[in-house]
C-alpha cells in the first residue's frame, strides 16, 4: 500500500494559511476592516445622488413633458408637407421654422439667425395661437404648460420633416442647429 504525501504545518516550519495574519510581513498592520470600505461607497453614493438632484432640473413650463423627447438629434422622416402650407413655401431648399411665442428681437437672436441662415437655410419664425397649423403639421410637441411652442423644426429640400423639437433657449444652441440644417441639406 502506498502513502500519499500529506503535508501538514506546523509552527516551526511554515505558516498555517487559515491565520488571518497568514502572508502578512511580521510587523504590518492588519487588512481593513470591512465597514470602511462601505462606509466609503455609501458616502459616494450620496455625493453622487447629490450631485444629480442639485444638477439635474425638471422640466420646465417650455419644456417637452418628455425630457428624453427634447432636442434628442435624431433626424426622422416625418410628414411630408405639401408645396405651401399656412402661407410657407417648401420645397428646393431646407427649411428652418422657428416657433415662438413673443417675436424675436435684440442682439442674441440677431446672432442666432446669421448663424443658422448662413448656408442657405431659410427661416421662418412663427408667433402664433397654440392651435398653429403650421404647428400641428410638423409635428412640434406641446410643452408642459399646453400653450404655444417654443422651438424649432427642420424640413429638407424634399418637404420632409427631419426633426421637430421644442427648445426655449435656441438661442444659445446655434451650433446644434447648424449640425442638423447641414445634415439635411
Amino acid at each position: 500500500m502506498t502513502t500519499a504525501n500529506v503535508h501538514t504545518y506546523s509552527d516551526a516550519c511554515c505558516a498555517n494559511p487559515q491565520d488571518i495574519t497568514w502572508g502578512r510581513l511580521p510587523g504590518a498592520a492588519p487588512p481593513l476592516p470591512t465597514w470602511i470600505p462601505a462606509a466609503v461607497a455609501a458616502v459616494v453614493a450620496l455625493v453622487l445622488a447629490l450631485i444629480v438632484v442639485l444638477v439635474v432640473r425638471p422640466p420646465g413650463p417650455l419644456d417637452d413633458p418628455h425630457p428624453a423627447h427634447q432636442r434628442d438629434g435624431l433626424l426622422s422622416h416625418g410628414p411630408a408637407l405639401p408645396p405651401e402650407a399656412d402661407g410657407v413655401r417648401f420645397g428646393g431648399h431646407p427649411v428652418l421654422v422657428l416657433f415662438e411665442r413673443h417675436t424675436p428681437t435684440g442682439p442674441a437672436f440677431q446672432a442666432w439667425q446669421a448663424a443658422v441662415t448662413d448656408d442657405g437655410v431659410e427661416l421662418v419664425v412663427r408667433v402664433g395661437p397654440p392651435g398653429d397649423t403650421l404647428a400641428q403639421l410638423v409635428g412640434m410637441p406641446r410643452p408642459v404648460d399646453g400653450k404655444r411652442p417654443v422651438g424649432y423644426a427642420v424640413v429638407d429640400a424634399s418637404r420632409t420633416v427631419r426633426y421637430a423639437t421644442l427648445d426655449p433657449a435656441y438661442e444659445k444652441n446655434a451650433f446644434e442647429v447648424n449640425v442638423i440644417t447641414r445634415a439635411v441639406s
